[in-house]
């Protein structure tokens, strides 16, 4: 897949041959100055045409460079020149067109033009022409921040959190619960260990819109209960262009403060995996059964990456090259977008840890940990528009990310854990290749409309020489590390894991308009649709660990630092060291899903206030995975076939031209994920947690019903609110094990609950204060709030009920979310500040017992405020301040029954965020 990128460079170089300019404005009425809807504007002596928006607005793309006049048209309205338009190569002229009354009779004209997407008055027009519940956040939102990332971003939409900085919960449900899909085809996943795509592999650059729809529709995934997300990168362009943004944070507690790393191969910058950190070409396949010189041979192959560098925490840097261009092929106009993006930062954190069986510590830590990601990114986005009916796009989106890891663990003095020194190093490279080659197409006069897409994704995810160690200091400064006489990769080991996953999918649907009526907005409709997707994953996975080599082990070499005990001359068969592979069969695991769907609806308006989408989604899904249980020494052969018919439906009904209520229902189900079925089991270091899984559940079943009010009081204004309840039969969640041991490491499985419901209301306003007073000051503010609060309980399956409260929240669902924003644009002056906030409710993290307590994420407040100063045409400056109050991030649970979560599972402060950056257009 790294071979892409040098492709995706040429790419970019070769659209860098083409270049027209723009032509935009806006057509108002000359006395009211109100803008004018459907004015016809053309360029004369042609026959291109557009129509104004909603706003009023027009704009001709792919114009070349010359002289043009004008001729603008509107019933009821004198015809209106504008001569001597002068069109540059490359820039975009904006004219404002008055218009005055007067009767007047049209021509016909050829209307072509590209329909915005990115901004928030697009999405607003987007949610309330809807057929389904959709909220959603563009571009222009995004610009109001400092989101480095999609997962920042998604935290400003009404009823979404993020969960371990990169996963989304909606309506307080897990991620398993919200399929995402990049341009209608499913995104890939790149964990291990659970269901989701992770958002922060994509930079919040490449975005332009992210919609979240939370009503089921039959040509809707399936699959969910929470939401459906789906995201859009960067398509055609309004002009062409050059952009480069560049910026540099500074995080308190991190930057110009001492960071300590492992060692870095030469191409670490780049977040590329280079094989630095993998296993040697000649170590064995299976090391269990070397002896001798082998054995020894073995050990020394590995490299000694042991040893903690020291150095500064630099200042985050983010880049982000943005290539624009807009030509024609003989009659066919195309538009490309092409980004290269680049980021490095760095986190340190000084982390509380313990665990407890009731009130009894079993261990109490204090951390430092040392964080840092490069992030290298590409887009390239190419649109062939033949003409006004077919529209053809080739989306391609390539991102690496290289997480590094160092953790410093120390016992707290007089506690349990006292004396106690460990660590690890941690090195996690993420790809993702996905692209869509897709089409639109109109015919028989825009009555019958096709869209069809096929899609490919590959991902991977390498672990490559995950270290750990344990020792101990015996309070004198005497430090002893534990050297284990039978193989403990947990104690002194290594663990070596590649998952990669490559999935094939299309689709094709077609709408036709009944010509009942003279109006097509009030002519039914029909759709139908087909789906497809294939999606294999390969897991494996090696666990090596030291041991003494016979009894005569020279215990002096314990007292050794951890690298120098390490050492390739300290591996031999005699006095020293040995390795020993503690590798199973259920480590590995190959697995596929195969998924047929196809549907058919329709939308049926009554009158001109009422209007009903229903349809029905048969989905045929076959699931596989092929794996070992060592323990039980039987294969692993999970096969799943699961046909089911989906019902929804989704009406509105128009209260008056601004206000309409929604109501929607849908059936909808949850299939387990193949890392839940894999017997695989990892350990999980920071929070002392095995995890693995269970080949016996079963697909859940998900009942929904929505009920929402939406007022537009005017342009790119929304107050909406409403409720939602589901019921699930077989969820899925992740248990702790009752037969966890106290003070050992906590075993954590999936298991299908009984059964649960869950409850909610959601409110979301989008404001002006123009024209509210008089002030000046006021007119050039705007506000944002969303909020949600929940309710749900969760029946537990009579299995599990011995040693758990036998009814508790669903996991992972938040009792309440709140977002705000206050927006102050001032365009002639060039100011724009933001202010923003948002907050989440007590989370069930992992689900417990009467012995070890249900794990809580607890609230935190976070207050974020961003400006950009517009210097001139071509240069802009923006920064701000990220998590202004740094309160603490915190895993707690309580020591008593129904007690309020007051031990510290996790906890720790992640630092204000400082950024200044700048913007070129050129």
């Amino acid at each position: 897949m790294q071979k892409l990128l040098p492709l995706f460079l040429i790419v970019i170089g070769i659209s860098g041959a083409f270049g027209q300019g723009s032509i935009s404005g806006t057509v108002t009425d000359a006395k009211s100055k109100e803008a004018i809807v459907g004015a016809n504007v053309v360029i004369q002596g042609t026959t291109i045409g557009v129509q104004t928006d909603v706003d009023g607005k027009f704009v001709f793309a792919n114009v070349k460079a010359g002289t043009y006049n004008l001729q603008i048209t509107f019933i009821t309205y004198k015809a209106h020149a504008v001569p001597d338009v002068l069109v540059e190569d490359g820039k975009r002229i904006n004219i404002d067109v008055p218009m005055s009354e007067e009767v007047s009779m049209l021509n016909e004209v050829v209307v072509s033009g590209t329909r915005q997407t990115n901004t928030d008055y697009d999405l607003v027009k987007s949610i309330k022409d809807a057929k389904v519940i959709v909220v959603g956040v563009t571009e222009e939102q995004i610009s109001k921040t400092l989101d480095r990332d999609a997962a920042q971003v998604l935290k400003r939409v009404p009823g979404i959190t993020i969960k371990d900085e990169q996963f989304v919960v909606s309506r307080g449900l897990a991620e398993r619960y919200n399929p995402v899909m990049l341009h209608n085809t499913y995104a890939p996943s790149v964990e291990t260990d659970v269901r989701s795509f992770s958002f922060a592999t994509i930079p919040s650059s490449q975005l332009d819109r992210i919609l979240v729809f939370k009503s089921p529709a039959a040509d809707l995934p399936g699959d969910f209960a929470g939401s459906v997300v789906k995201i859009f990168t960067k398509s055609i362009p309004d002009e062409n262009g050059f952009v480069i943004d560049y910026s540099t944070q500074f995080r308190a507690g991190t930057t110009f403060q001492d960071f300590s790393y492992q060692e870095r191969n030469p191409g670490f910058f780049t977040g590329y995996n280079t094989g630095f950190y993998n296993l040697p070409g000649s170590f064995p396949a299976d090391a269990k059964n070397l002896q001798g010189n082998d054995l020894v041979n073995a050990g020394k192959s590995l490299k000694n990456l042991w040893k903690a560098q020291q150095g500064t925490a630099l200042p985050d840097q983010r880049l982000t090259v943005t290539f624009n261009r807009k030509f024609t092929l003989g009659s066919i106009q195309v538009g490309t977008i092409n980004a290269l993006s680049y980021s490095n930062s760095y986190g340190s954190f000084a982390v509380e840890r313990g665990d407890y069986t009731q009130d009894n510590p079993n261990f109490q830590y204090n951390d430092k940990q040392y964080n840092q990601q490069v992030r290298t990114g590409v887009l390239s986005n190419w649109a062939f528009k033949i003409n006004a009916n077919h529209l053809i796009e080739f989306k391609n989106l390539f991102n690496v990310s290289s997480n590094d890891q160092l953790v410093k663990r120390y016992g707290v003095p007089g506690s349990i854990s006292g004396g106690q020194e460990n660590g690890s190093f941690d090195k996690v490279y993420r790809g993702i290749y996905s692209g869509q080659l897709m089409g639109k197409h109109d015919l028989f006069n825009k009555q019958t409309s096709v869209e069809w897409v096929a899609g490919y994704n590959n991902t991977y995810r390498d672990q490559p020489d995950y270290k750990r160690y344990q020792s101990l200091n015996d309070g004198n400064g005497v430090i002893q590390i534990n050297v284990p006489n039978t193989v403990t990769p947990t104690a002194l080991g290594r663990f070596y894991a590649a998952l990669t996953e490559n999935s094939y999918s299309g689709g094709v649907s077609a709408k036709q308009v009944l010509p009942i009526t003279d109006n097509p907005l009030r002519s039914p409709e029909l759709k139908a649709g087909v789906f497809f997707e294939n999606k294999t994953r390969n897991f494996h996975a090696r666990n090596i660990g030291y041991t003494t080599a016979t009894t005569n082990f020279d215990q002096n070499l314990s007292y050794l630092p951890v690298y120098q005990l390490l050492d390739p001359q300290n591996i031999n068969n005699t006095t020293g060291l040995q390795i020993s592979e503690i590798t199973y069969r259920k480590d590995s695991y190959t697995a596929q899903n195969n998924l047929l769907a196809y549907y058919l609806m329709t939308s049926v308006p009554v009158g001109a206030k009422f209007k009903l989408d229903a349809g029905v989604r048969f989905e045929d899904n076959l699931q596989q995975l092929i794996s070992y249980d060592d323990f039980k020494t039987q294969d692993v052969n999970f096969h799943s076939w699961v046909s089911r018919a989906l019902p929804s439906a989704n009406a509105s009904f128009n209260l008056t031209e601004k206000m309409l209520v929604r109501a929607a229902y849908g059936q909808t189900l949850n299939r387990p994920e193949f890392r839940e079925l894999a017997p695989f089991s990892f350990y999980d270091f920071n929070f002392n947690f095995i995890y693995y899984g269970n080949p016996t559940l079963k697909t859940a079943q998900v009942q929904n019903l929505d009920l929402r009010w939406e007022y537009y009081p005017s342009k790119g204004e929304l107050i909406t609110f409403g409720g939602f309840y589901k019921d699930f039969i077989d969820p899925i969640e992740s248990y702790i094990d009752i037969n966890s041991p106290g003070g050992g490491n906590k075993l954590v499985t999936f298991v299908n609950s009984k059964s649960a419901k869950v409850y909610g209301a959601e409110l979301e306003v989008k404001k002006t204060l123009s024209g509210l007073t008089g002030s000046g000051f006021l007119n050039n503010i705007s506000v944002m709030v969303n909020s949600s609060v929940m309710s749900s309980t969760v029946q537990v399956p009579d299995l599990y009920t011995t040693g758990r409260a036998t009814s508790r929240p669903l996991q992972g669902q938040a009792p309440y979310i709140i977002n705000a924003g206050i927006y102050y644009n001032s365009e002639p002056k060039g100011w724009q500040v933001n202010l923003l906030y948002n907050t989440v409710g007590k989370t069930v993290y992992l689900v417990g017992t009467d012995f070890y307590h249900d794990v809580y994420v607890l609230p935190r407040n976070v207050v974020d405020i961003t400006f950009t100063k517009r210097l001139n045409d071509k240069f802009s400056l923006k920064g701000g301040i990220v998590d202004i109050l740094n309160q603490p991030i915190r895993f707690h649970n309580s020591g008593t029954t129904g007690g309020e979560p007051n031990q510290v599972i996790q906890e720790y402060k992640p630092g204000q965020v400082f950024s200044i950056g700048v913007s070129a257009r050129l």
